[in-house]
């Protein structure tokens, strides 16, 4: 009965219009970050990259088709063309090890330190920035104005913002990016958003 009663709401009238969902997909699209932004919140947040001409260029042609074609930090440190044999071990790395010329033109000095590293903190932070902004705009589109926190459960736990943050439901039109910008661990950033559907929790059991 209580799926039903729901289905009935979402069918008829009861529940907001068609005119109110769009306008709601209109007001979240028009605050959303885009494609671009993600990209260069998550490179900056990094902070293994440098700002040279070219450097975001290389990051928002890599990640042009993320999610929907995923891009791993192993394809990240591949695009392009690989250093030989001399140029790997010049950098201090195993002859097998696959490095792109055009990834490590994109590093600052920490990130030379250990490209293979940045490498996996730069694709992870993009990964989590674009997935999030999938899943906002999906919610969006679909007339859903409220999301729940879901804070990260991977190794390294939840930042301080995200702790403070899980569980609560947060209006779509302002959810943070994420990672957040303060979060220490950007590459192990398990944070996400979930649809909160408004109709359900009126008939929630129990």
């Amino acid at each position: 009965m209580v799926i039903r009663s729901w289905l009935q709401k979402m069918v008829g009238g009861q529940s907001a219009t068609q005119s109110d969902k769009t306008t709601i997909a209109d007001d979240a699209l028009k605050s959303r970050p885009t494609r671009d932004d993600a990209i260069a919140y998550a490179v900056s947040l990094s902070g293994l990259v440098n700002e040279q001409p070219g450097t975001l260029a290389f990051y928002r042609a890599t990640f042009a088709d993320h999610p929907s074609r995923f891009v791993t930090y192993d394809d990240l440190r591949k695009q392009g063309d690989l250093l030989d044999q001399e140029s790997l071990k010049a950098l201090g790395l195993r002859a097998n090890v696959k490095l792109s010329r055009q990834f490590l033109a994109t590093l600052n000095d920490r990130g030379c330190a250990d490209p293979i590293g940045a490498a996996c903190v730069i694709g992870l932070a993009i990964s989590v920035a674009l997935c999030t902004l999938h899943d906002l705009a999906n919610m969006g589109a679909a007339g859903i104005n409220g999301a729940k926190f879901r804070a990260s459960n991977m190794a390294a736990g939840p930042c301080t913002a995200a702790a403070k943050l899980d569980g609560q439901t947060i209006p779509i039109s302002d959810a943070p990016m994420l990672p957040f910008d303060k979060c220490p661990h950007p590459h192990q950033c398990g944070c996400n958003y979930q649809a909160r559907l408004s109709l359900l929790d009126e008939h929630a059991i129990g």
